[in-house]
């Protein structure tokens, strides 16, 4: 079906509609809650869990059911929680969904520390479809980053970047490679440095994060000042832009309309572009409740982002009954109601699925 489900999808998108026929394309998953690493800073407590022995694992019985919706992923997110390349669910969940989308382009992004991805293993994950990298870094030091990220090694993981550039290279795979630093009062002084690093391992995207006061260290971390963030981000937004390489900053809140032109500031559109870079997807706020769903390692399925509520499981109720639940069709109705647009078909802007 590929791009005829895409089409129907921007069909109903454009056209506001509620209640769908169409099914989600873009999924955010949960593999794991475990974590090898013990980050103070960890925004999904996965240390926490993980060395209580409660971290949730996805199992077979979840990925079966989630299994009949993967034709139509155009996009999948391991973004959340625990260590992904470390989940039992990882090489199947990409065997499965190679063979149901059929050789249709889709693409498998990955956040990861990069402490378990070997050369040969990298290789692996990249020859069964993962084709965008994220790589948690948090300073250019280990007095820094291994301070922060207790269990990581700063020095091996900028080796072990430098040579998957080298292996991109020497393969010609199709696959993009970035950092992810979360700018904290330890590790501010250091950020200019890590773009510097970024830049000269030849990786292809910087992203910035802001701090969020998950536990009292994390707390500690954000008390870190507005002058100072800024004049960090500035300074890895030169060296990123002097060697071509984007840089995503979210430590400042930036507001993404695709509507129209004229919408956003010429700055938001640098950052939504960037965004949409980094993730290797295009990121369209008022798109992701007709396309974007997010499910838990117990099968839990929640709208949009991890963040919300459950709205069920699909252990219990099949995935197309969720996509039409209560939840996921207030956040329709919501979404259409804050349009900046004129009535349908909507959107102008956005270039739907030829673009796709």
């Amino acid at each position: 079906m590929g791009r005829s489900v895409l089409a129907q999808v921007d069909t109903v998108f454009r056209a506001a509609k509620p209640r769908l026929s169409t099914p989600p394309t873009h999924f955010l998953l949960n593999l794991s809650e475990r974590c090898q690493l013990r980050c103070a800073h960890c925004i999904t407590h996965a240390p926490t869990l993980t060395e209580a022995g409660t971290a949730k694992v996805m199992g077979l019985e979840v990925l079966d059911a989630l299994t009949p919706h993967l034709r139509h992923a155009a996009w999948v997110g391991l973004t959340h929680a625990g260590e992904p390349t470390l989940a039992p669910m990882l090489d199947p969940l990409l065997e499965r969904l190679r063979k149901a989308r059929r050789s249709r382009p889709t693409v498998v992004h990955v956040v990861t520390n990069g402490m378990a991805l070997t050369e040969r293993r990298f290789l692996e994950l990249v020859g069964k479809g993962v084709s965008s990298w994220s790589f948690s870094l948090d300073g250019d030091t280990p007095e820094t980053n291994d301070t922060l990220r207790l269990g990581a090694k700063v020095v091996v993981l900028k080796k072990r970047l430098r040579r998957f550039v080298e292996l991109r290279r020497a393969n010609r795979l199709d696959v993009r490679l970035g950092v992810s630093c979360t700018v904290t009062r330890s590790n501010v002084h250091e950020v200019a440095r890590v773009a510097t690093f970024v830049t000269t391992a030849g990786l292809d995207w910087l992203k910035l994060e802001e701090t969020f006061a998950s536990n009292a260290r994390a707390a500690d971390e954000a008390r870190v000042t507005a002058e100072d963030i800024a004049r960090a981000v500035d300074d890895a937004a030169a060296i990123c832009s002097e060697h071509g390489v984007r840089l995503v900053d979210h430590t400042r809140f930036r507001e993404v309309w695709k509507c129209r032109p004229g919408v956003m500031s010429e700055a938001d559109q640098a950052f939504s572009s960037a965004d949409d870079f980094a993730n290797r997807v295009d990121l369209n706020p008022c798109r992701a409740p007709w396309q974007l769903l997010c499910v838990e390692a117990d099968g839990l399925v929640k709208p949009e982002n991890f963040h919300q509520p459950a709205v069920g499981n699909l252990l219990e109720t099949d995935l197309a009954t969720l996509w039409n639940a209560p939840p996921f069709v207030a956040r329709r109705k919501f979404s259409a109601s804050q349009r900046r647009c004129d009535g349908a078909p909507t959107c102008v802007a956005d270039a739907g699925p030829r673009h796709w």
